[in-house]
């Protein structure tokens, strides 16, 4: 199984907004990227998704005011390989710049986002994906922190567990990561996406709902579903 998917950034690094540089430190790091993953799928026994990576640094611009975030993961239904698949999308300067433990927390984070889009995908339950438009910062988090699994029902290492409540609040807010950001991506005018909130949602195809590809070992797992 192809764990990454590279085409967006290395279009960006054929057109000239992502320098060798960038793309060879990426190449780098993720062999530690994997040896985390690997550790996400044993405390969870699960297939971690497939991950795209956005070679933009993504900004959240609300509509009800001037306030703006910064998001650096989210799950979203892709077409792969001519399948339409569930995916962890991570940002490429978040996964240059956040350190190992934040790396970690996100991936494991994700995935708690992801099993959820499972189980509700698959009972047709849309209103719970769907309802609320995060429209602004305080029902952007309110949106993080409820449509994701428990964890303490799905994974088996409390490690990563506090690594998770350590960084998310419910949303990442990490000093030395903006920082590092601001100084290595912003200043060098490397590219920048911005999005309206409700870009955040999933998309659910709901004509081609039958032919999203759900990993059917979250489904076996019933006894686990409570939120």
């Amino acid at each position: 199984m192809i764990r990454y998917h590279l085409q967006r950034v290395m279009k960006s690094h054929e057109m000239g907004l992502l320098g060798d540089d960038i793309l060879k430190e990426l190449i780098e790091k993720l062999p530690m990227i994997d040896e985390l993953i690997c550790e996400i799928e044993k405390t969870f026994d699960l297939n971690y998704p497939p991950i795209i990576i956005d070679p933009n640094l993504i900004i959240v611009r609300y509509p009800t005011s001037f306030a703006t975030t910064v998001i650096y993961a989210s799950t979203q239904i892709q077409k792969l390989n001519d399948k339409l698949t569930l995916c962890v999308e991570m940002t490429l300067p978040f996964l240059l710049f956040a350190n190992k433990d934040l790396i970690k927390a996100c991936l494991a984070h994700e995935f708690l986002h992801y099993i959820f889009a499972t189980i509700i995908i698959h009972r047709r339950e849309f209103d719970k994906l769907l309802g609320q438009k995060p429209i602004s910062l305080e029902v952007l988090m309110g949106f993080d922190d409820t449509y994701l699994v428990k964890p303490e029902n799905w994974m088996k290492d409390s490690e990563i567990i506090s690594l998770i409540k350590r960084f998310f609040n419910p949303i990442i807010k990490d000093s030395d990561l903006e920082e590092k950001i601001q100084e290595n991506w912003i200043k060098k005018s490397l590219p920048i996406k911005e999005v309206r909130p409700e870009d955040l949602q999933i998309r659910i195809p709901i004509l081609e709902i039958d032919k999203i590809s759900l990993d059917r070992k979250i489904l076996e797992y019933k006894d686990k579903y409570s939120y």
